[in-house]
């Protein structure tokens, strides 16, 4: 079975270790055509395809950047490398990327025109409906008519998809964790101060600042992994707290556990902001989509704690705690009651490592490939099923339920 895979912008990162997992299949090719990415992604990328002879990696030229707009939804395939880099026919295109992403029509439109029959699988992420100006809504209205079925991350990514108009059927593939590499730590942690741990971009909407401040407040211990825009006020806390509070630039995949490891509890304070970088009149909230370094702790033994905003209490569930956004005294108590009760430490770092386990990237790539076989049997005829049914709108679901596949 050959596979196209489509993406574009910075974090297409989050999918480089499914692309490994999926690469290492015997009885499946893939095509992965991306635009826009970083150069870590890049190399990584690269350095996959060598490894797998069935992985071909093509890093295409693009009109638009995310840098220049401030929005993955505007990039820009240059016209015809798209076409040109898939040398046959795929079985199935699978496009990671919003409906109302630009890259997304061009994928599309090239199935359209190449592959009218070809079974297309759409990745969806977005957790809060926006109305994106002129022409999106009519392109995302496209997509949802052309794709065969879609991969939302959570359930509230689902219930967007309905919202706007997506019927067609849909299945759940979170994001994941390589649970090869993210482990805990072969040995208990030496005696040491207790320690508070952020990983992401420095920037507003994660709420760095009021992490730097709950820390303060219980004269905690906190390194922070990562850089951006308040990349200098984390350096001004460490300079004001010397070696109580560390900066460590952006770590990729094979750093990041043995950084984990040095916490005694991850923190995701982020809060929800509107972003009007791309056009000033046109508000774009930030809402978390889904905090993958969550599942990551988790998976090294750290208990997590998070804001409630967006998807993080649905991806924490009972492996943690959360605290109202924004709300420092409630994130200094919250820690407060982790670095002094030992016994709800480790309850949590229990229920994080069984928490991982469900979102390995294994799982992922098992469902993805079973809807993409059953997909290329019924293009096909072989099933005698000409038409997958279409379930009903989703409600607002939550827990273990919430993380089935959506089949009816």
């Amino acid at each position: 079975m050959h596979v196209l895979i489509t993406a574009v912008g910075h974090r297409t990162e989050h999918w480089t270790d499914l692309f490994d997992m999926l690469a290492g299949r015997p009885d499946l090719t893939l095509t992965v055509a991306v635009a826009d990415v970083s150069v870590q992604t890049d190399q990584t990328l690269r350095a996959l395809a060598l490894a797998h002879p069935g992985l071909h990696y093509r890093c295409l030229p693009h009109l638009l950047g995310e840098t220049r707009t401030g929005h993955m939804a505007s990039v820009l395939f240059r016209p015809d490398s798209l076409r040109r880099a898939v040398p046959r026919r795929p079985d199935v295109l699978h496009v990671i990327g919003e409906a109302a992403y630009l890259s997304t029509w061009q994928a599309l439109r090239l199935r359209r025109r190449c592959w009218p029959a070809l079974p297309t699988t759409l990745y969806a992420a977005q957790n809060i409906v926006m109305r994106f100006p002129a022409p999106f809504p009519r392109l995302e209205r496209r997509a949802f008519g052309a794709v065969t079925h879609a991969f939302p991350i959570t359930p509230a990514a689902l219930g967007v998809l309905r919202a706007k108009g997506y019927q067609g059927p849909a299945t759940l593939v979170p994001l994941g964790v390589d649970l090869a590499r993210f482990t805990p730590a072969p040995t208990p942690a030496e005696e040491r101060q207790f320690t508070v741990g952020f990983v992401g971009r420095l920037e507003p909407h994660k709420g760095v600042g009021d992490l730097v401040r709950a820390v303060e407040l219980i004269d905690a211990d906190l390194l922070v992994v990562g850089r951006g825009s308040l990349s200098a006020e984390v350096a001004r806390a460490a300079a004001a707290r010397p070696g109580r509070v560390r900066l460590h630039d952006w770590a990729d995949h094979e750093q990041l556990p043995d950084l984990l490891r040095r916490m005694d509890v991850l923190v995701l304070p982020s809060v929800e902001v509107v972003q009007r970088n791309v056009l000033p009149w046109v508000g774009i909230p930030l809402r978390e989509q889904f905090g993958r370094v969550l599942v990551e702790a988790m998976a090294c033994g750290v208990p997590v704690v998070g804001s409630e905003v967006g998807e993080i209490p649905y991806i924490i569930g009972p492996a943690g705690l959360t605290f109202p956004a924004g709300n420092v005294p409630a994130l200094a108590q919250r820690l407060a009651r982790l670095r002094h009760d030992a016994s709800l430490h480790g309850r949590l770092r229990e229920r994080g490592l069984q928490r991982a386990a469900e979102f390995g990237w294994h799982r992922a790539a098992d469902t993805m490939c079973e809807i993409w076989r059953r997909l290329l049997r019924q293009s096909d005829g072989r099933d005698g099923t000409p038409d997958l049914p279409r379930p009903p709108a989703m409600a607002n679901t939550s827990g273990p339920e919430a993380e089935r596949t959506v089949r009816q």
